[in-house]
């Protein structure tokens, strides 16, 4: 007989060996780095929660054919504290696929007690069988928006990558260079880029802590400074995204106007994690975020789409178009309506978006 169970510390050699094979390599044999990697990620992590675990799909004869990744997070909502299941990844060995493997773990897991479950990177097989079994798609959250500093350079790093061999991509990067010189200049003077009357300082744990509780949305996580420790050292141990950058922002009297985390890395698309400016000054925000970008010389600079950015980078002439697909699921109206109106603060943090499972070497 089949089961599905809770994630235990012997199993990790085997999902880490059936996730290079299905998510990575295709390889049987997971780099010695990937199963230590999950185990930080999926059992060891400050806010582990046995109520909420990841499951494996185990077989009659004991082999793990299956498996889905869950990352709890702790949230207020109008003063109440809540659980949100983060799902992801979700894979299952191709030869078991007929046994709608997947499909059975994901409703098990959306059959937990959290009061939310979300996910991030999802399919759309995988968007499918979320919303048979009760779950939307949060469609706002599925916008990607991007600002762009080297246009030639960003759209070599968007489109060549899926064309032309990485030799290819090196020996053409001078000549995208070259191009974008003028056309930055023009782009500079048609932004807003200006250097803003703003300064900032590294966001610690304990300062965003304290700012994100006086955060006024309905919907929000419920940090501690434990929880965020870990947190930015395994976001910063993702080196494949990028330097991570970690600023609270101030007005020129001194007064935190918001703060943003983003990946910068030199020459290549930078990635804006989370984005706020509780005191409703997102423009200040934003244009502190993108001087910093510009300076660190990335080509572009990307985040999801939420409520509270939508005037500030409509003003800034980002591009909007359609990115991984976010997915919610609850039984209480009150939280998928406060997600639905842009009530929450739920950012590329919370979820999956963020980990280098598929991205690093692990070597």
């Amino acid at each position: 007989m089949s089961t599905i169970r809770p994630l235990q510390q012997g199993d990790l050699t085997a999902v880490a060996n059936l996730y290079e094979q299905v998510m990575r390599s295709g390889s049987r044999h997971a780099p010695p780095g990937l199963a230590p990697a999950f185990a930080r990620t999926f059992i060891d992590h400050p806010w582990t929660d046995s109520d909420i675990p990841s499951l494996v799909y185990e077989d009659g004869g004991g082999s793990i054919v299956g498996f889905i990744g869950s990352n709890v997070r702790r949230l207020k909502a109008d003063g109440r504290s809540l659980r949100m299941g983060c799902s992801g990844p979700l894979l299952s060995e191709p030869a078991a696929r007929n046994r709608a493997v997947g499909a059975l773990l994901l409703r098990a897991y959306l059959q937990g007690p959290q009061d939310l479950s979300i996910t991030d990177g999802a399919t759309r097989t995988v968007q499918q069988i979320w919303e048979r079994l009760g779950g939307q798609t949060a469609h706002l959250h599925c916008i990607t928006w991007t600002h762009l500093f080297k246009p030639w350079l960003a759209g070599a790093d968007r489109i060549l990558a899926r064309r032309v061999t990485g030799g290819w991509q090196r020996r053409l990067r001078p000549l995208w260079r070259l191009l974008d010189a003028p056309t930055t200049r023009m782009a500079s003077r048609a932004v807003h880029v200006e250097r803003p009357a703003t300064t900032a300082q590294v966001l610690t744990p304990a300062a965003l802590v304290a700012q994100m509780s006086a955060a006024p949305e309905q919907l929000r996580p419920d940090y501690d400074e434990t929880f965020l420790e870990w947190l930015f050292d395994e976001m910063a141990q993702v080196t494949s995204w990028g330097p991570l950058v970690r600023r609270l922002v101030r007005a020129p009297d001194g007064q935190v106007l918001g703060w943003y985390v983003a990946y910068l890395p030199p020459g290549r698309i930078g990635q804006a994690v989370q984005i706020a400016a509780p005191g409703g000054d997102v423009d200040s925000v934003v244009d502190h975020l993108f001087r910093e970008a510009q300076d660190a010389g990335v080509s572009a600079l990307q985040g999801r789409l939420e409520a509270h950015l939508m005037e500030t980078l409509s003003q800034r002439r980002c591009i909007l178009e359609r990115g991984d697909r976010a997915l919610i699921h609850s039984r209480d109206p009150g939280l998928l309506a406060a997600i639905a109106l842009g009530h929450a603060t739920l950012s590329r943090m919370e979820g999956e978006w963020w980990m280098g499972h598929h991205l690093e070497s692990f070597a």
